[in-house]
């Protein structure tokens, strides 16, 4: 599916204009080249030109549109390895904005309210506002989405589309699909993440998400005694369950952030956490 975010297609539009152009070049006299003075030639001559006009306009209007240029899929653990490609990802998504899960006019990320019939999608780290080709892998499916929420905080997931999103890729009924995305224009071309976007928001680490203030408190104090920082975001899940996600850091690049989320793994591995990296916003 071509991007919604595209202009209409001004190749076919032109087209079907020059179709409806009727032109008549019906000079009273004929008029022979190189007898007359300028005037007659002047008359012999435009309507020629005209012709040639015309005929490059039309030809140019009716080729056929240019190729887009696959994006390399070097990518590890998600993370672009050339800043020359566009960044790209595999994995499973799943979505939300369904009449049961709360999520629709609530706010998102970026500070919109969350409408389940826009082309929006939520991921932990790319840029809020950039735009991804999500393609279905199980049937080839493709759209355009805008990153402007953060999640899933699942784990085995890559992508939270909206409602609009999971239709467009066909898999509204079954919750979820492994799916292809790359960084993309809002016209749909491959591109590179905007390394000043990128490095707006720093990297977090999410630790947990918790109900109870004790558990919260505990666990705050014991990430604070080994690295620094700890940060509190209210949420509200799926069922309505208002949580604390309990965060630590503000990293630059995605690398301190992983080397923080190894550190927390092996420092609470017997509790059964498995942290996330994500943004501060």
């Amino acid at each position: 599916m071509p991007s919604p975010f595209h202009p209409t297609n001004w190749s076919q539009a032109c087209v079907s204009w020059i179709h409806e152009i009727q032109i008549a070049f019906d000079p009273p006299v004929p008029v022979e080249p190189g007898k007359g003075g300028f005037l007659r030639l002047m008359r012999w001559s435009t309507p020629r030109v005209a012709t040639l006009v015309i005929l490059s306009f039309t030809l140019h209007c009716t080729r056929p549109p240019g190729s887009i240029p696959e994006a390399g899929t070097g990518s590890r653990n998600g993370v672009n390895t050339s800043d020359a490609q566009a960044y790209v990802e595999e994995g499973v998504a799943s979505w939300y904005g369904g009449e049961d899960d709360g999520f629709s006019g609530r706010p998102t990320a970026n500070g919109e309210i969350f409408d389940p019939e826009q082309y929006t999608c939520a991921h932990r780290t790319l840029p809020l506002g950039s735009f991804v080709e999500v393609e279905n892998l199980e049937n080839r499916k493709r759209t355009v989405l805008r990153v402007n929420d953060r999640g899933p905080f699942i784990k085995g997931r890559i992508l939270d589309l909206s409602r609009r999103g999971a239709q467009e890729l066909g898999f509204l009924g079954q919750g979820t699909s492994r799916v292809r995305l790359r960084s993309v224009d809002a016209m749909g071309l491959p591109v590179a993440l905007d390394p000043v976007s990128n490095q707006a928001d720093p990297y977090v680490v999410q630790v947990a998400s918790l109900t109870d203030p004790k558990n919260i408190q505990s666990l705050t104090k014991e990430l604070e005694n080994t690295f620094g920082v700890v940060t509190l975001q209210s949420a509200v899940t799926r069922g309505g369950l208002s949580v604390k996600r309990v965060r630590v850091g503000s990293y630059t690049t995605r690398q301190d952030a992983e080397q923080a989320a190894e550190q927390i793994a092996k420092l609470l591995k017997d509790r059964g956490v498995e942290p996330f990296i994500t943004r501060q916003r």
